[in-house]
């Protein structure tokens, strides 16, 4: 009994921190592997959101609309003197947003108009153009996503210059894309690209200044 009692002094005497670490030895022989696979999980909520959105969704439907003015580079002009000094158009654009980790990248098809609007000593013969196109979109990051874009296909032009017949032949146009991605299933932006149909003899070029947004499930 007087040992008993000599053992509970002497261990009250011991210093509390002296007391935890004691308690807290058998920790030492945790694998070090189980310790570290505890602390990352619990420390990395960031990674294990995007890695949950990329399980998510990996591709995602692209319906897409541009609306945009036109700056004329090279001016055709007819033998009525007329030649284009503007416009305004619009695109529409389907595909698949395919996503990789800080890249989405959506080949897509649609179809594209301008009103052209002309000058001349005569009178006034606006253009209209239209085209249908295939290609593809390429973006990088998450939320502010810049990126490059491009387009192949056929487009003809209608025109009421009588000088100047309807005509069509290869369409390309190559642009930059600034996006934003606030909302889950919405996406807009301004974009810049360059735009042409190859219909000889009077081959219209120009550059589209415009807005776009895109919806996307």
């Amino acid at each position: 009994m007087i040992r008993l009692r000599s053992a509970v002094r002497l261990w009250s005497r011991i210093p509390r921190s002296a007391k935890v670490a004691s308690l807290s030895a058998p920790l030492l022989f945790v694998p070090g592997t189980a310790r570290a696979e505890h602390h990352f999980l619990h420390e990395t909520p960031e990674y294990e959101a995007e890695e949950h959105e990329w399980r998510e969704s990996t591709d995602r439907l692209d319906f897409g609309f541009d609306g945009e003015g036109t700056a004329i580079i090279t001016s055709p002009r007819s033998p009525l003197g007329t030649t284009l000094t503007g416009g305004s158009g619009f695109k529409l654009r389907v595909g698949e947003q395919i996503h990789f980790p800080g890249l989405r990248f959506t080949p897509e098809i649609g179809y594209g108009f301008e009103h052209l609007y002309t000058s001349s000593d005569i009178g006034a013969y606006s253009w209209e153009t239209h085209r249908v196109f295939g290609g593809a979109r390429l973006a990088f990051g998450r939320i502010v996503t810049p990126g490059l874009y491009g387009h192949v296909g056929y487009g003809w032009r209608n025109s009421g210059d009588p000088t100047i017949p309807q005509a069509g032949g290869l369409a390309l146009d190559a642009g930059f894309a600034l996006d934003f991605h606030l909302l889950r299933h919405f996406t807009f932006g301004a974009h810049a690209e360059y735009a042409t149909i190859d219909s000889q003899p009077y081959t219209p070029q120009w550059l589209a200044l415009g807005l776009h947004g895109d919806v996307l499930f």
